[in-house]
């Protein structure tokens, strides 16, 4: 924690100093040489900190265990020599079999034990268990008592390390790199290290005495407490095995960094000679005729053999030791830094759970990791974040009109994010898939969008930039333009139904964004399909309308009111009036939103840069209505398995009329006409023998017909009215 800290201090006091201004030094030469000074002081200050909190705890540890063994120590060293209680109970004893073995007769008493001086008169002899049991005891308590003793001398030296060190000049960094140098020569960061060591040593030798003792006393206590210590002797060889061998792996310790220099060692021998073998057998004395080997079944295997052999010496003498396991973590983090940067930021983003956040930290940051870094990321952010997950994927209910979850707006704009780099990235051949995961995840996650609030028609500021934003990337995918290689089918669908669904709630898109229907259109055209084809030209006209929201053609005779009403679906006619129906509710989707004091982003003004934008795309946009024209014009557009629905035609013709107040010149006659026809063949072929029903009852969906049908009605006789065409074709519609 205190390198922590002081590392954030120096980087702070690095930034108000100013180390650097455009990457040009600022600092004199005894500045630099006073911040080095300080920089290196600090640092040292820290490491001795470090160290010295670690023997501290050490020292605590080694006098707790000193302790506890002693009390062991001082009841087995009597094990060792003969105790006066044990002569006594062998003389004792001596006198017991005498008096046992008396023979009494009439005139004397006889004894016929002989008594065993020797046996009371031999030297002592401890047992092999004390002896063994004393040097595992022993010897633990001499290992504690020289790591506290080691711990205390360390100290002492790191006080005299850091003695006259508070000043900051280029005297003191010269005796500061000869303090340093000398303390590494003389070792004493391995000293350091060498302290746990004891005290793992001192414990391992008092469970070796304590397994002994049990076993010659009780087996099922010794057999109880040896399966404890072999479980815990397991796993601190596990602990201290793994973090040579995994880089990853938490369980640092000084064994653990003394096996991984020995493990260093015997590599860099290996390089060492693999690094000659390898330039020996790249070079070899003789050349193997090739032509000769091919039909040779032995030099196959051979050459096989040797060319793995020498891959792998090759790899061998590429490997390198490492001075710390920091180096050792930067080495491997560098290779997976891409991997790392994802999870870092999916880490961070579930720790604090937290949209400012998410919008203010994680956004940025993503931006800066690749782009299927940050796809990785992001999936695990939704997954995180998402009320449902289902199969793995995530799912979100459906936002209500007025509220909604603001963080959605944030997610979506990550998606955008992420999609647009890739239809950036170079390597185009491998962003599809990528593309089509994203695209799905969209569909999804636009359920939940907050949409039109309650109190007014006005889109919210931050949905209705957030559907702005939308079009526009989505337009990218759709038309990515001539120098990039354009989009599979499947991503142009999912990219296209995305956008249809979102259009009933935003129309004011960019000319990017006509552009890009335009294209579609034409695309949907040359793939022979008609649904498509319409959908998408009723996009562009709807959209060209918007767009050219007060921009007025030369000789127009009509004129855009200054503020538009929300049209009910039965303004377009005055002399009818109706409930509102299903129908209805569909033409207000497409309506426009009511103007207030405030105009939104989007909706323009006469004199604003909008109407250069309309200028410049429509050409396109005429060219599309062109097509559109010929669509209807042909016979085989009215087929049954090409003739749009009247659903699609009523919301074309809508389209068409709101098209015609922005820019009259823009529609033609003949789409007019063709528009007509259209519509009074379906409304005859479907009158006659029905359409199909896509969901519900016959008479709901004969009901819902019949309101489009009038809505196409109204639409068709306000053209044909505004460009002084006939009333017959449409005269003998039954309303």
């Amino acid at each position: 924690m205190n390198r922590a800290h002081s590392h954030k201090r120096r980087r702070h006091a690095a930034d108000e100093q100013g180390h650097y201004v455009h990457g040009q030094p600022v600092w004199e030469s005894s500045e630099a040489w006073a911040a080095c000074a300080k920089a290196l002081r600090e640092y040292d200050e820290d490491m001795i900190q470090d160290w010295k909190e670690e023997i501290d705890t050490l020292l605590v540890f080694a006098g707790l265990f000193s302790a506890i063994l002693t009390a062991f120590n001082i009841e087995s060293y009597k094990l060792l020599q003969q105790q006066p209680e044990d002569v006594t109970a062998a003389i004792l004893a001596q006198i017991s079999a005498q008096l046992n073995s008396f023979s009494v007769n009439a005139n004397f008493a006889n004894s016929t034990h002989p008594t065993d001086s020797a046996t009371l008169l031999s030297p002592f002899r401890a047992t092999p268990l004390a002896v063994r049991l004393n040097t595992w005891w022993f010897s633990a308590l001499v290992c504690a008592l020289l790591s506290a003793s080691l711990g205390l001398l360390v100290k002492q030296w790191l006080r005299e390390y850091l003695a006259g060190s508070a000043n900051i000049s280029r005297e003191s960094i010269r005796i500061r790199q000869y303090r340093h140098a000398g303390l590494e020569r003389w070792h004493v960061p391995e000293i350091i290290l060498f302290l746990p060591m004891l005290l793992q040593l001192a414990l391992v030798l008092f469970f070796a005495g304590l397994i002994d003792l049990l076993w010659s006393l009780n087996h099922i206590v010794a057999a109880v407490v040896s399966g404890i210590v072999a479980v815990a002797a397991l796993f601190a060889a596990m602990t201290t095995l793994a973090p040579p061998l995994y880089a990853d792996c938490p369980y640092k310790s000084p064994q653990s960094w003394l096996l991984c220099i020995l493990i260093q060692s015997t590599k860099r021998a290996i390089a060492a000679a693999a690094t000659s073998f390898y330039g020996h057998l790249h070079h070899p004395g003789t050349v193997v005729d090739p032509l000769a080997s091919r039909l040779d079944l032995p030099t196959i295997v051979h050459n096989k053999l040797s060319s793995a052999f020498r891959a792998w010496l090759y790899e061998v003498s590429l490997s390198r030791p490492f001075a710390s396991w920091k180096e050792r973590e930067q080495a491997r983090a560098n290779g997976t830094a891409s991997t790392l940067d994802d999870a870092t930021l999916a880490s961070a983003d579930a720790t604090f759970m937290d949209d400012a956040f998410l919008h203010a930290v994680v956004r940025p940051c993503m931006g800066d990791i690749e782009p299927r870094a940050a796809l990785r990321c992001l999936d695990r952010i939704l997954l995180r974040r998402a009320p449902r997950v289902i199969y793995g994927l995530p799912y979100w209910e459906l936002g209500a009109l007025d509220a909604g979850d603001k963080g959605t707006v944030t997610l979506m704009h990550l998606l955008l994010d992420v999609l647009h780099r890739l239809n950036q990235d170079e390597a185009e051949d491998e962003a599809d898939e990528p593309r089509q995961h994203l695209l799905t995840t969209m569909h999804r996650l636009v359920r939940a969008i907050p949409g039109l609030t309650a109190s007014s028609s006005s889109i919210d500021l931050a949905t209705h930039a957030l559907l702005g934003r939308t079009f526009e990337v989505l337009a990218g995918v759709i038309n990515p333009g001539e120098s990039r290689l354009p989009p599979t089918n499947v991503v142009r669908e999912r990219a296209f139904h995305l956008m249809f669904k979102l259009f009933p709630r935003f129309q004011a898109v960019g000319p990017t964004c006509i552009a890009a229907f335009c294209t579609y259109s034409k695309k949907m055209r040359e793939d022979n399909s008609p649904y498509r084809f319409v959908q998408a030209s009723c996009m562009v006209t709807r959209a060209s309308a918007t767009l050219a929201h007060g921009v007025i053609g030369s000789g127009s005779t009509t004129v855009a009111p200054d503020v538009y009403q929300k049209p009910t679906p039965y303004t377009l006619d005055d002399s009818h009036s109706a409930p509102v129906s299903r129908a209805s509710t569909w033409s207000l989707l497409y309506s426009e939103p009511t103007a207030s004091g405030n105009t939104l982003p989007g909706m323009s003004s006469e004199n604003s840069p909008r109407k250069d934008e309309y200028t410049s795309i429509r050409p396109a946009v005429i060219g599309a209505l062109l097509d559109l024209e010929d669509f209807f014009s042909i016979p085989v557009a009215r087929a049954a398995d090409c003739r749009p629905t009247m659903a699609m035609l009523a919301e074309c013709a809508e389209a068409v009329v709101a098209l015609s107040g922005r820019d009259r010149h823009a529609i033609s006659p003949g789409l007019v006409d063709a528009l007509t026809g259209m519509i009074t063949d379906a409304w005859v072929v479907g009158t006659s023998a029905g359409e199909p029903a896509e969901g519900g009852s016959d008479d709901e969906e004969r009901q819902a017909r019949e309101e489009h049908g009038q809505a196409a009605r109204r639409a068709v006789r306000l053209l044909r009215r505004t460009y002084g065409l006939g009333w017959h074709d449409i005269d003998r519609w039954r309303p």
